[in-house]
């Protein structure tokens, strides 16, 4: 009661304010000239071409491979109904929760974050994707799985997935190309089995538990680093010039510092999701208190991204979970900021500063980038997927000593023109743009209730996230986070999947994005 008195009175408080009076004010004026405008309903609302597409020949045609494939898989179940193998293994199947599809889905999606770098293989992930594809198009022949519409995942995303192979005409370097579309193309088979394979309530929730442990798991890891001293400070991503007293950042299982952030930066509001929806007063409270290790995790990361991100991100998360509480998170920002670390300090000065040797090279890199992009229509065609492309063609318009050690652009955005020219670049912006219209409809028709709003909310509030944190960091250049965004993708399609079907909407006529 008492708590609930202090966070009402601090909520009256705001909702009397000047600062709240201004942006009130500056909300309305915008929109209301925003209303009319047919480029924002164009870019963010539901539009005749996604519906057209969704109906396409070449909606068809993209999904041929998977209906051939599942016809032939029908034929095969009919044949072997009746067999004396199918007799013996049918009851063992069914009466074994290990063996079940979601499980063991879910169960290699936490272990493929939790294994350490060193003992890790990309290619396990492209051998279970292309397993798992095989079995789920099994259990929809032998009618175990519900059939998924045509354009699931909308024409943006189609784009996106079609500049891929695309790419491979114009790169520098066919064969280090050829190993990174291998991974994309297993990071999209994760991302289209899960919005087509865990689009109800209880599948997904079981899945979403998974990354929640490896989340946990990753996190607990990284803070052990800490507790044994086994992180040693490295030049490579911390400037020790102006970076006095900061530690060793912490990297898990995933290879550097910032590669963790990002990791949590997907996962942290899916499991915050996740911990708000279980049912039970102390299971709730025991799950939300997990969360404390991953946002200690993050602090230990010392990625200036990624606190800011994952700021923005509560901000978001707690508006759509209760808007009532975002003065009170306000307020314990600032009322935590004298409690911080002085190394946290230290890291959080160093943003603006001009010595700063990460910064600068970010800025240089990007200089040569954008001066690459100009030449020869690479802007236009891309110079192919890889690191191998990059170091091959970016040295000739380094800035004089700018083009050791840069392997990337640092920039997610820089780097999709690069490697996949304005074709990937376009619709990839124009499918994120798609699908935050697409959450912000669905949470405005009710979500498809309370657990499931918060998951799309999580997902709003990582887009969020990711919006800010990719203006200086290229998250997919470590592989595993390609597979990790992908199935964080996955589950807001699963999410929106069945928000649109509690709200009525057939899946002929979903607006897809």
């Amino acid at each position: 009661m008492l708590r609930g008195s202090v966070l009402g009175a601090l909520y009256r408080c705001w909702l009397g304010s000047r600062v709240f009076a201004w942006m009130q004010w500056v909300w309305l004026h915008v929109s209301r000239a925003a209303r009319g405008c047919q480029i924002r309903h164009f870019i963010f609302g539901p539009s005749p071409l996604e519906r057209f597409y969704a109906g396409s020949c070449f909606a068809r045609l993209l999904r041929l491979p998977a209906d051939g494939l599942i016809a032939l898989f029908r034929l095969l179940v009919r044949w072997s109904r009746g067999s004396a193998v199918c007799t013996r293994l049918a009851p063992v199947v069914r009466a074994s929760r290990l063996l079940r599809y979601e499980i063991v889905f879910g169960l290699f999606c936490c272990l493929m974050f939790i294994v350490p770098h060193s003992a890790w293989n990309n290619f396990w992930a492209v051998i279970a994707a292309a397993v798992f594809l095989l079995l789920h198009l099994l259990r929809r022949g032998a009618g175990l799985a519900r059939p998924s519409p045509t354009g699931l995942l909308g024409f943006g995303f189609a784009l996106f997935v079609l500049s891929f192979p695309l790419s491979m005409l114009f790169t520098v370097s066919r064969l280090d190309s050829t190993r990174i579309l291998v991974l994309f193309l297993a990071g999209f088979a994760f991302c289209w089995l899960i919005a087509s394979g865990f689009d109800d309530p209880a599948s997904l929730r079981r899945l979403m538990g998974f990354l929640y442990i490896s989340l946990l798991a990753v996190s607990v890891y990284g803070i052990f680093q800490r507790l044994l001293g086994d992180v040693e400070v490295d030049t490579a991503f911390t400037d020790m010039r102006i970076n006095q007293g900061v530690p060793g950042r912490i990297y898990a299982t995933l290879d550097n510092p910032n590669n963790l952030s990002g990791f949590i930066q997907l996962f942290l509001p899916l499991s915050a999701a996740y911990a708000s929806g279980t049912k039970g007063f102390w299971r709730r409270d025991l799950l939300a208190l997990g969360l404390v290790f991953p946002a200690a995790a993050l602090i230990m990361t010392y990625s200036r991204a990624g606190w800011i991100s994952v700021m923005l991100a509560a901000a978001v998360y707690v508006y759509f979970r209760e808007k009532r509480l975002l003065p009170a998170l306000v307020v314990l920002v600032l009322l935590a900021v004298p409690l911080l670390p002085d190394s946290v300090m230290t890291r959080l000065d160093t943003i603006t500063n001009s010595q700063d040797s990460s910064r600068n090279h970010r800025l240089a890199t990007w200089e040569g980038v954008v001066k690459l992009l100009r030449h020869k229509g690479y802007w236009l065609t891309g110079i192919g997927l890889g690191p191998e492309a990059f170091q091959t063609v970016y040295p000739d318009y380094a800035a004089p000593g700018a083009e050791s050690g840069a392997y990337q652009s640092q920039m997610l955005y820089l780097e999709l023109d690069l490697e996949l020219g304005i074709l990937g670049f376009v619709s990839f912006l124009w499918m994120c743009l798609k699908y935050a219209g697409r959450i912000g409809r669905a949470i405005a028709a009710g979500g498809g209730g309370p657990e499931n709003r918060l998951i799309l909310a999580a997902g709003l509030s990582t887009f969020a996230a990711l919006t800010v944190s990719s203006c200086v960091e290229y998250l997919w250049f470590y592989q595993r986070l390609i597979f990790a965004y992908f199935i964080w993708f996955g589950v807001i399609v699963a999410a929106l999947r069945v928000a649109e079907r509690s709200a009525g909407i057939s899946e002929e006529d979903m607006p897809h994005a």
